[in-house]
């Protein structure tokens, strides 16, 4: 994956650290999280980086550069608990 492809939204370095202050209460100690609408990917890439390995995280989205963003920061920062993109499609679902 071409790490080019990552998108920034300049409001996740604001906002991702409170909202997994949040999530971090409801979450459990392991499992598989999905994430509807992951946009850029960075917020799934924050939370999986502040979690265990136990609790993986999968990004979704619809959009086609969104998947491709997602799945470039996921390449890029190679965490053990974070799955490849799944959106619409046939070749985005996961076997």
């Amino acid at each position: 994956m071409d790490p080019d492809a990552r998108r920034y939204a300049s409001a996740t370095a604001r906002n991702r650290g409170p909202i997994f202050d949040v999530l971090r209460r409801h979450l459990p100690p392991k499992g598989l999280v999905l994430e509807i609408a992951s946009g850029t990917g960075e917020h799934a890439i924050y939370f999986a980086r502040s979690s265990n390995c136990d609790l993986v995280f999968q990004p979704s989205d619809l959009d086609a550069n969104a998947l491709a963003s997602i799945d470039a920061w996921a390449t890029t920062v190679r965490l053990p608990n974070i799955r490849p993109a799944i959106g619409a499609g046939p070749s985005r679902t996961p076997t």
